[in-house]
């Protein structure tokens, strides 16, 4: 059978901040959206129905999400060693890892969404225009019919009251919108592999570093400059990415630093917590209930019992802009 349930968050991933179960590996998982906080088996979550199906003359419609799964098989290996080594020094599984935040990067529903958007405004302006006088809108019929498109036979003042109505909604093709996420993917690699990377080890006795269903964080590395006019660019300098990888470790990747292992204390795990729960799309995942975070400068940090009283994450929106804008 056809597996129709894909997972845009890796489980192989997300096995790092799970707790054993009998079954499946059980995550802790924070929900802005319906503002509840249970525990469930990793398989649960980070997914969404075909979003890996392509439908391809002479290709079955999982093959891409069998590709993906062979990847991730690799990845899950590199993964445990750089869990185990508590180094990145392994230059094929720092390739994999950085892979693996490309992926994570673009392919999500956040970005989808931002597509789709942007398309049905660009449809709306073009059907305005179509619309705008009842010959122009007889002239396109004929002329889409004459290159074989089916139109059906809709008047111009029921199409018109349709249009105003704006009671529909623009679909994007699916496999339109993979084929354009490997297209950037690919110029997107080159940039991450460009940057200094730096493996951050939490203490000891520390609540650990948690992730999300959008565990790619690109921030301006000036605290003042975030959450300002001007967003941070892939290819910008002064800019940082942040991106856990277990409790124990993440790494931040910046122009400006090399690349090696550091030590941070609580508070630096508590801001990159704070920062992945800001990018955050619906939910955070960790593996208990003890982490800490701070989403601004200087701010007291706060418990894993603030999250689900904390405005900042609860009423969080998408972003409207791309956050890989170069």
């Amino acid at each position: 059978m056809t597996a129709r349930r894909h997972h845009f968050v890796s489980q192989c991933y997300l096995k790092n901040f799970a707790g054993p179960h009998k079954k499946v590996p059980q995550i802790h998982v924070y929900d802005r959206v319906s503002r509840t906080a249970f525990r469930t088996g990793i398989d649960n979550v980070g997914a969404e129905r075909d979003f890996n199906r392509f439908e391809a003359e002479g290709q079955q419609p999982d093959a891409f999400e069998n590709s993906m799964a062979g990847f991730e098989g690799e990845l899950d290996g590199a993964l445990g060693r750089v869990i185990s080594a508590r180094s990145l020094s392994n230059d094929d599984d720092r390739a994999y890892l950085l892979n693996f935040i490309g992926l994570q990067a673009l392919r999500n529903p956040r970005l989808r969404e931002m597509m789709r958007s942007a398309l049905e405004q660009t449809a709306k302006i073009a059907m305005d225009l179509i619309l705008s006088s009842r010959e122009s809108y007889e002239r396109h019929v004929k002329s889409a019919r004459a290159a074989g498109s089916v139109v059906p036979e809709v008047g111009y003042e029921e199409m018109k009251k349709f249009f105003k109505s704006e009671q529909y909604r623009v679909e994007a093709n699916r496999e339109a919108q993979i084929e354009r996420e490997m297209r950037v993917f690919e110029n997107t690699l080159p940039l991450l592999f460009r940057r200094g990377w730096r493996l951050l080890r939490a203490p000891a006795r520390s609540g650990g570093f948690i992730t999300s269903d959008h565990p790619f964080t690109l921030m301006w590395s000036d605290p003042k400059m975030r959450g300002g006019f001007y967003g941070p660019g892939l290819a910008l300098p002064n800019t940082e990415i942040v991106f856990p990888i277990s409790p124990a470790l993440a790494v931040i990747g910046a122009f400006e630093i090399e690349n090696g292992e550091q030590d941070v204390n609580d508070v630096a795990v508590a801001s990159l917590n704070g920062a992945t729960i800001a990018h955050a799309e619906r939910q955070v995942y960790a593996l208990d209930r003890n982490f800490k975070y701070s989403m601004q400068h200087h701010e007291p940090l706060r418990t894993e019992a603030d999250l689900m009283t904390d405005t900042r994450f609860l009423n969080r929106r998408a972003e409207t802009k791309s956050e890989l804008q170069e």
